[in-house]
């Protein structure tokens, strides 16, 4: 069984005093295992790479990530050698998060199409084994989508960095399975938007049911991966009409709503019992929560993380 790893998603919004490195040591002085940061070029962002570096910097044991690139809008051999350089940077620190591109204005502001979800998955598997290809010394590569040719040795082979995949459809969630390290199970965002649809294939027996089949693909391969949630919000037990739009949100009779895997719900004692339970159940124990739940899910970090 795995050992509870804990992350914070930052857009540097609520950096604070000192800015962007003083907020990655209080990340790291609070126990959590990882600071992310997201891609998304229709909201206001510190750009991901650069500050993960310089977060890395101001850092002696924290691990930094991108939670997560876009595929749509890099070539991944690009991909490739950014991530293994700055893994060697970090001394092995960084965590390379990537997915399909499920949101539709980070590609219509650049002018990209939005492509259709069938075809955002085939570019990225193509796009994963390509950058597995180059970790692992390939210099080119002919696919349907991509093309890489006469890429200088060594180019991209520093440091492999932990691969996460994320995904919320099945044949997204194969593809982790078959090259990640790291699998993030995520709502079925295929529509581009976020709304109760996507919410509701994050249910408790969806997340069971999917993360048996991710278990069962990565065993396939020989391997066995760990599974990742993002925690979407932490609410008390009295606030009895919050948990009622939670419920309607998800399908759900209310008192289900401290059950479901991307919300939770209680004091610190009632959500880390809650945190080993599902645990248990579905194998999930890499959690993140955005930024402005940091103080307050910094007790259950205290309690659970790398237990």
């Amino acid at each position: 069984m795995s050992g509870f790893r804990f992350g914070v998603l930052s857009t540097g919004a609520t950096c604070g005093p000192g800015g962007w490195p003083a907020f990655a040591r209080r990340v790291e002085d609070q126990g959590w295992s990882v600071l992310q940061v997201p891609q998304h070029f229709s909201v206001p962002s510190v750009p991901p790479l650069p500050a993960l570096a310089t977060a890395a910097a101001a850092t002696s044991g924290l691990t930094v990530g991108t939670l997560v690139l876009d595929n749509e809008t890099g070539h991944p051999a690009v991909v490739a050698r950014d991530a293994a350089w700055l893994a060697a940077a970090t001394g092995g620190r960084f965590e390379l998060g990537i997915g399909a591109g499920w949101l539709a204005a980070d590609h219509t502001m650049l002018g990209h199409p939005f492509r259709e979800p069938a075809e955002r998955v085939d570019r990225l598997g193509e796009a994963l084994a390509l950058i597995r290809g180059c970790w692992a010394g390939r210099t080119s590569f002919a696919g349907t989508h991509y093309v890489l040719e006469d890429l200088p040795e060594g180019a991209a082979t520093a440091t492999p960095p932990r691969l996460l995949v994320g995904g919320g459809g099945r044949r997204v969630l194969d593809l982790a399975a078959r090259h990640a390290d790291v699998v993030g199970i995520a709502p079925d965002m295929r529509s581009g938007r976020i709304g109760r649809a996507a919410a509701r294939t994050t249910g408790r027996e969806q997340v069971t049911a999917k993360a048996a089949r991710i278990r069962e693909v990565a065993a396939a391969r020989g391997a066995t991966v760990e599974l990742h949630m993002s925690i979407t919000g932490i609410h008390d037990r009295a606030d009895t009409a919050r948990i009622d739009r939670l419920a309607d949100s998800f399908g759900v009779e209310p008192g289900e709503v401290p059950r479901l895997p991307s919300v939770l719900v209680g004091d610190t004692a009632e959500i880390a019992d809650e945190l080993r339970r599902r645990r248990d159940e579905t194998g999930v124990s890499y959690l993140t929560v955005n930024e402005t739940l940091l103080e307050r899910m910094a007790p259950v970090v205290a309690e659970l993380a790398g237990t």
